[in-house]
């Protein structure tokens, strides 16, 4: 399966917008003018048109959140990087306002997809960042949906636990995909019991726990990441996240996840990115 090359503009409203986060939030759209939704494959984007109180027809592009097997609606989670966009249309946008989204563009996942239909490929691991979690939910509602089985490693950095994104979700992406494994790390957080953290971001049940993991306090590293996952070097790697998570800050001399997973022995045809800017 081919991503799309072929672009589209609709109109769609908004009906239904949730908090995920003190500065992001979800937008469920439906089209305006019961048009279809164009295809698209889990880990594509889309562009959103806003006018801005900065430029009339702004846009930015953002992963769609929700898989092309849940017809009728597309979701597009957003956050504020306190850029020129998206605190504007977080704090203007509400319920049957109407935009213009164009769309698919983009690769990102593309490539796993088809080496799992070819049954070359088993194991995934996906490493985000914040709202770099977007095209992961995607895919791993898209694998739920079409009975894929492959095992899914979702490791999921964020400062702490208020930063996260998906809360309510999470518990049941792990209910329904029984080959999902979850790491969070929360790289401000110290010295905090498991209990708590169960029941303040990830509720799940009993018989899920052990497969929800924790690390505090620091950034994850190569060596969290194959002490986890078996088959770690046959495994493929997608990261979505920030500039610096997926490629370090020179200037201080840190690796990004890209560089921790190629010196950890990954090949770099094994490693896939996709970078989100300031929004």
């Amino acid at each position: 399966m081919e991503p799309s090359l072929k672009t589209t503009r609709l109109v769609m409203t908004v009906v239904e917008i949730r908090d995920e986060t003190d500065v992001c939030k979800t937008y469920r759209f439906v089209s305006a003018l019961n048009q279809d939704i164009f295809p698209y494959l889990p880990g594509q984007d889309v562009k959103l048109y806003f006018d801005t109180p900065l430029k009339k027809n702004d846009f930015r592009l953002y992963s769609i959140a929700t898989p092309p097997t849940r017809k009728g609606y597309m979701e597009l989670t957003i956050k504020s990087e306190q850029g020129q966009f998206a605190p504007y249309f977080l704090s203007q946008a509400k319920v049957g306002d109407q935009y213009v989204i164009e769309g698919p563009y983009g690769r990102f996942l593309s490539k796993p997809l088809k080496m799992i239909e070819n049954k070359e490929l088993d194991t995934l691991v996906f490493l985000a960042s914040s709202s770099g979690i977007v095209p992961f939910r995607c895919f791993i509602e898209y694998a739920i949906d079409t009975g894929l089985d492959v095992d899914i490693w979702l490791f999921y950095v964020n400062r702490t636990r208020k930063d996260l994104i998906y809360r309510q979700l999470l518990p049941a992406l792990l209910e329904e995909y029984p080959k999902l494994r979850l790491l969070l790390n929360f790289t401000r957080e110290h010295e905090i019991a498991k209990t708590e953290l169960y029941e303040s971001v990830c509720n799940v049940k009993d018989e899920l726990k052990d497969r929800v993991d924790f690390l505090l306090g620091r950034r994850l590293e190569f060596s969290d990441i194959a002490s986890r996952v078996e088959k770690w070097k046959d495994a493929w790697y997608g990261i979505c996240g920030g500039a610096k998570f997926i490629a370090g800050d020179r200037q201080l001399g840190q690796d990004g996840m890209m560089q921790k997973i190629e010196k950890g022995g990954v090949g770099r045809s094994r490693i896939e990115i996709d970078s989100y800017g300031t929004n």
